[in-house]
């Protein structure tokens, strides 16, 4: 559950982003909802002959809703790379040696 223990104890906490996460998948779904309404619509202009038929390209809707979900999903890349460069800067000042090991619990029982 923890991102790093240290042999003294000290635990460090995964890196929780929930807040955004939650926003990201709101405007994943509301994204994928236009997507299809404008698919829909596309292929309606496709099949009635219409002389300018649309592309999928040409619906507002669809394209805020794809750069506002792009734009959560950056934020939390961003915020998770931020706190790991934190943690391990923090890290590398502190402590002369660093060890890493990769322990599973089911094999210390």
């Amino acid at each position: 559950a923890d991102l790093a223990i240290l042999s003294n104890g000290l635990k460090y906490p995964s890196f929780d982003s929930s807040y955004f996460e939650k926003k990201a998948k709101v405007w994943q779904r509301k994204y994928a909802r236009r997507r299809h309404l404008a698919k829909l619509l596309a292929l309606q202009d496709s099949n009635k002959k219409v002389l300018c038929p649309r592309s999928l390209e040409s619906f507002a809707n669809w394209q805020k809703a794809q750069n506002s979900k792009a734009r959560y999903q950056a934020k939390i890349a961003n915020q998770r790379r931020d706190y790991l460069h934190k943690l391990t800067t923090h890290l590398v000042k502190q402590y002369d040696v660093i060890a890493i090991e990769d322990l599973k619990t089911k094999n210390l029982q």
